[in-house]
């Protein structure tokens, strides 16, 4: 503290802390209030469609050779879009006349003229009341945009949307890059430290933590609720992450587009009238401002108020004041409660994914918040394969948002999947644990179904406001018990039932698949299990092969696409490596066993010798069936005591491949209907089929051209029909 500071009287410092016990106790209140209220998501209002049309608002002042440039630009890009674009200068501090050449060449834009200089968040403010259009663009007058920066953000405009900021380039080439519009924080820091990310690779839009003020598209409406709020930040710097968190707090999101570009030169404007000084004492102030209102630390409301009172008198008045005391109460509550409901701030910079809006009726399609305890995209199993089938065929009539786990499994290769879907967000906690045997599945249960994945749930249903909470696995079921009875249907999709008929062993699940008000089941084994009212039958399916028909080889070539991930399909090929295996090579010594294990069978195979014998290969990676199905003899499906049924089996037939498999392994298909599917009865007994096929290839190519009819009704196509038409009725009439 100076000599200055420590020689205010003890009568300054009583009307010090008259003048703030305002601003302390608002901080104190909503820190106590908080967690005394219940926790619940803010749900905001979801209009179908929004006017089309845009504003742009360039706060300006005293860069008038910046701004020809910026100007001629912007042009530029409103040219390359299909709707209005109103555009409006607004300059202050600065003489009207300097700018007469540039409302000249730009006539059919709308100019201000403040004498006085207004600061950006009083700029920003007038050129806001001015504004005709649903969504405006904050343009810097230091910023050029690229000819398709703004068409790259229209068609992320949603209802849940605040904001999306374009992707910003330093003129200077040369210049690191810390500023690029991808937001993000330091959690816990004092005072509060806001970065820009270096993009990733990718198109996506992704979350971000705040809109910058100098690039990026707002809802209008919403943004001067915000802006009227933020005067505290005058004369610049942090008024825009604060519009961010408000956003994310009052439950609307805020993106980045990495595929609209704009260019900057660096603090243009605000380095001509500002010392380098006031510029540092202007930006810890704001932090501090930030701090209170947002509660981005741990620093307590005291010491924020010491803190104060350690500046100049002179400055005291930046902090005072009964509105600004009920604006902190106001953001501070609704921070805490945010937090405490387990808003995931991290999260929705880095696991977050958004596809660009489609231009069919929004207002006709269902929207499906689809809850996956795996990684789903690319798919890599038979679990995440029926999902990824089902949302490719849907993805033109049914609006997705997914939430899955297993975060860590998404990668640069998921993109033109999440491109499917509306919105994705991630995470990561299933409580499987490396190395470990299964579980028993009430205890499967309660992992999955962690509280991290259950305050997600509760957040996308209010950001997102679905027709439908559509549940994957049996294993996430408990997510129902959460529900109040309102809001969306719920729809549980169970690609195995592990009901038994015994009532002491079934009634853990039994009350959990009785919260929701639909049920499907794969096969209709699993459907019979199933005592629900609204119980349906939702197939497996496969790709449909058909028409690229070869007859299979005369090569003797097995393949086992049965990725390690599941259990059983490790189990059945191991039996088949003891049971049928030796039998089969002994009679053809130039067979061949190809197994589709998937990355968890490398360890697998480094430790077990039979899958390294000789004429096993093993395929540790996720790969297209396609090229092994084409060059196989025939398919092996050797599993047992499994429920639901297999997608492998049904895609070798529509591939114009024979499958020989177990009865257990044929639940769901083995009513004789399908001829080249042949059962055998266990894994042993695989091993006669086998020889019979390979040894007559004329009966073998017979087989595989089977009644196509029958066929018809297991494609993918086929099945996502009746998955469509479930959720149609779950809707109702849209």
């Amino acid at each position: 503290m100076t000599q200055a500071h420590r020689s205010i009287s003890h009568l300054q410092r009583a009307g010090f802390l008259l003048r703030f016990v305002p601003l302390f106790a608002s901080m104190q209140l909503a820190d106590w209030l908080a967690p005394r209220l219940p926790i619940r998501w803010p749900r905001r209002e979801h209009p179908l469609e929004h006017s089309p049309g845009i504003s742009i608002v360039v706060p300006e002042r005293g860069t008038p050779d910046l701004l020809a440039a910026t100007l001629s630009a912007l042009s530029a890009a409103c040219a390359a879009i299909d709707e209005v674009c109103q555009v409006i200068v607004v300059v202050n501090g600065a003489d009207e006349a300097d700018y007469a050449h540039l409302r000249d060449r730009h006539a059919g834009f709308e100019w201000q003229f403040h004498r006085a200089p207004l600061g950006y968040n009083g700029a920003i403010c007038a050129g806001l009341a001015q504004a005709r259009h649903d969504w405006t663009y904050l343009l810097n007058s230091d910023m050029r945009l690229d000819l398709r920066a703004l068409a790259e953000l229209l068609p992320y405009r949603q209802a849940q949307v605040f904001a999306v900021t374009s992707q910003i380039f330093f003129e200077d080439p040369t210049r690191r890059r810390e500023e690029t519009g991808w937001s993000d924080f330091v959690p816990d820091t004092d005072p509060p430290v806001v970065y820009e990310r270096e993009p990733e690779p990718g198109s996506l839009a992704r979350g971000n933590h705040y809109a910058g003020g100098g690039s990026s598209l707002f809802q209008t409406a919403a943004l001067r609720r915000f802006a009227h709020a933020s005067q505290v930040y005058n004369p610049f710097y942090w008024e825009d992450a604060d519009w961010g968190l408000r956003a994310w707090n009052e439950g609307m999101a805020v993106l980045f587009c990495p595929t609209s570009h704009a260019w900057h030169q660096h603090r243009g404007t605000i380095n001509r009238y500002y010392s380098n000084e006031e510029v540092e004492r202007v930006l810890l102030r704001n932090a501090q401002w930030f701090d209170m209102r947002h509660a981005r630390s741990r620093v307590a409301p005291i010491e924020h108020i010491r803190r104060i009172a350690a500046r100049a008198p002179a400055h005291w008045d930046e902090f005072a004041g009964v509105v600004n005391a009920w604006n902190t109460f106001r953001l501070r509550m609704r921070a805490r409660r945010a937090q405490r409901s387990g808003m995931p701030y991290a999260d929705v910079v880095t696991r977050s994914f958004f596809s660009p809006r489609r231009p069919t009726r929004p207002d006709k399609r269902p929207r499906v918040l689809l809850v996956s305890p795996f990684g789903v995209f690319p798919p890599s199993h038979g679990g995440a394969r029926r999902v990824a089938e089902l949302v490719s065929r849907l993805a033109d009539r049914v609006d997705f948002i997914l939430l899955s786990d297993e975060a860590s499994l998404y990668s640069i290769a998921s993109e033109p999947w999440l491109r499917l879907v509306r919105a994705t967000h991630l995470v990561e906690g299933r409580g499987d644990r490396p190395g470990e045997s299964p579980r028993p599945l009430g205890e499967r249960m309660l992992r999955h179904a962690w509280p991290g994945l259950r305050q997600n749930v509760e957040r996308l249903i209010a950001l997102y406001d679905p027709h439908i909470v559509q549940v994957e696995f049996m294993e996430l079921a408990l997510l129902a018990d959460q529900r109040n009875g309102r809001g969306p249907r719920w729809l549980l999709g169970l690609h195995d039932v592990y009901l038994n008929g015994v009532a002491n062993d079934d009634a853990e699940q039994r009350i959990a698949i009785g919260r929701y008000d639909a049920v499907s089941a794969c096969s209709q084994e699993d459907l019979d299990l199933l005592d629900h009212a609204n119980k349906v039958l939702i197939e497996n399916g496969a790709t449909d092969r058909r028409a690229a028909y070869e007859p299979s080889p005369q090569a003797p070539r097995l393949l086992f696409m049965g990725p390690f991930r599941y259990a059983q399909n490790q189990a059945g090929i191991l039996e088949f490596l003891d049971a049928a295996w030796p039998r089969l090579k002994q009679r053809f010594p130039d067979l061949r066993l190809t197994i589709l294990g998937g990355v968890e069978s490398a360890p697998v195979v480094a430790a077990d010798p039979r899958l390294r014998q000789p004429g096993v290969e093993t395929v540790c990676a996720f790969v297209d069936p396609q090229p092994y199905l084409r060059t196989c003899t025939l398919t092996i499906n050797p599993q047992t005591a499994i429920r639901g049924s297999s997608i492998k089996l049904i895609e070798s037939l529509l591939a114009g491949r024979i499958c020989v498999s177990t009865r257990d392994g044929a639940r769901g298909f083995g009513d004789g209907e399908l001829r080249d599917l042949v059962v055998a009865q266990d894994v042993a007994a695989m091993a006669n089929r086998i020889a019979v096929l390979l040894a007559d290839p004329q009966r073998r190519h017979a087989l595989e051209r089977p009644d196509d009819a029958k066929l018809d009704a297991h494609t993918w196509d086929a099945i996502a029909d009746r998955q469509f038409d479930l959720y149609r009725r779950l809707a109702g009439t849209l």
